[in-house]
């Protein structure tokens, strides 16, 4: 006797015909689960198939198969362990039983719940092999929208030659990604979803995979300050891979000049102030699922005893980096970040009186502009006081010049982003030193 049979057919999936003539065709929609219980109530059969559209079936598969009798209230399916064919026990050829489905499938949260299960094992059987695209770190969401598939490999462009896991995903609920290795340089991602970054997909499954990360270049930009030689030759000592930008004008060129001699998609920016602690070791990788953004860690300040982002090491992204023509006051903060609360060193910017003022006198502009919380307030208040250490009255100087400028310029952003330019600061320093 010939089962009823129900096709499940997949959209922008190749598609294979039914080798059954009494086939029911059915849309994709939900899962295979939410499927059976809106087609089980039509069956005539005591059993009935099941199969997904790009399961390449042929009259060699076993229509005939009729479950042994302590088989018969169980659901029958048939996977792929073939070398291609993407293994997953979840497979997407079942036989159902009839009547047993009726009675347990309102009781069932997911199919797998069912009470009996059997799981057969078939190295011929074929199925649609999944497209491969290459991301670039920056931007891995970029061409997301491209893939019209229902599922797609996303792989990071430096693991080209990286052999993919033999996997195939389950469509026995609702869709989700699949990812492999601690920096998810290997995903499997559902197609057609509206997500800003794929940690917008609700559902996600981790599987381990073994293979090292590309390292991210380390940038180290300098000035004027006199400890540059210094913590530039330490750095150079420690990690090799480092380079230097020295004497760029303009805070704007200096970041894109580091952009520019990266080879990797983020870059590591070490300024000429920082004592790097002993346990930071640049080994950082940015988040694959999140959207592009840079990365700042902590650094602490001598002076204030402050801790934050302040003058810290900063994972730019590369990309965002370059396509900040006009910034903000902060050339950072003008672009998506999030903070790393790891400390990365002391950063040691009180060397000479116009660097401790200008220093000061930038950042407290700042905290001037943002829009006022517990944080930033409390920050305020520690550079307005008289810390302690080196050059320590020129910080605090700088400080209240700063308030003192923002007040007399009523936040006007023209005159804010005056103080972005070194040259500028230095005869704002020339003109009050004098004072």
């Amino acid at each position: 006797m010939m089962f009823d049979s129900v096709q499940v057919r997949f959209k922008d999936i190749a598609f294979y015909q039914s080798p059954l003539a009494n086939t029911r065709q059915v849309p994709f929609i939900g899962s295979y689960f939410d499927i059976l219980k809106g087609v089980v109530e039509d069956i005539e059969t005591e059993y009935f198939w099941l199969f997904a559209s790009f399961c390449k079936l042929d009259r060699n598969f076993d229509w005939n198969y009729i479950p042994e009798q302590h088989e018969k209230d169980q659901i029958h399916v048939w996977y792929t362990t073939h070398p291609k064919g993407g293994l997953n026990k979840e497979g997407n050829v079942f036989l159902i039983p009839t009547e047993r489905f009726k009675q347990q499938m309102h009781s069932l949260n997911y199919l797998r719940d069912f009470k009996d299960i059997n799981y057969h094992a078939s190295p011929v059987l074929e199925v649609q092999p999944i497209g491969t695209k290459y991301f670039e770190l920056q931007d891995p969401y970029k061409g997301y929208n491209d893939t019209p598939m229902l599922y797609h490999w996303f792989v990071n462009r430096d693991l080209r030659d990286i052999k993919l896991p033999n996997f195939y995903p389950s469509f026995w609920e609702d869709e989700k990604m699949y990812t492999w290795g601690k920096t998810k340089d290997i995903m499997l991602v559902p197609g057609n979803k509206s997500i800003k970054q794929f940690y917008d997909i609700d559902r996600q499954v981790y599987f381990d995979h073994e293979y090292e990360p590309k390292p991210m270049d380390i940038v180290f930009l300098s000035y004027d300050e006199p400890s540059a030689e210094k913590y530039w030759q330490v750095l150079k000592d420690k990690f090799p891979r480092a380079k230097r930008i020295q004497g760029v004008k303009g805070r704007t060129q200096a970041y894109h000049a580091a952009a520019a001699m990266s080879d990797t998609d983020y870059f590591f920016a070490v300024f000429p102030t920082i004592e790097l602690d002993e346990n930071f070791d640049f080994t950082f990788q940015p988040d694959r699922l999140r959207e592009a953004c840079h990365y700042i860690f902590h650094a602490k300040n001598p002076v204030t005893g402050l801790e934050y982002g302040h003058r810290a090491v900063i994972l730019y992204n590369k990309h965002l980096c370059l396509s900040t023509i006009h910034p903000n006051l902060d050339f950072t903060l003008s672009q998506p970040h999030t903070v790393i609360p790891q400390l990365c060193g002391t950063s040691h910017f009180n060397q000479t009186p116009e660097i401790s003022w200008r220093v000061a006198f930038r950042e407290v502009l700042k905290l001037c502009e943002m829009k006022p919380t517990v944080e930033s307030r409390y920050r305020l208040k520690k550079w307005c006081e008289l810390g302690q250490g080196e050059y320590a009255y020129y910080v605090h100087r700088g400080a209240l010049d700063a308030v003192e400028y923002y007040k007399e310029t009523n936040g006007d952003k023209k005159a804010l982003m005056l103080s972005y330019e070194l040259e500028w600061l230095k005869e704002k320093f020339n003109s009050i030193s004098k004072v």
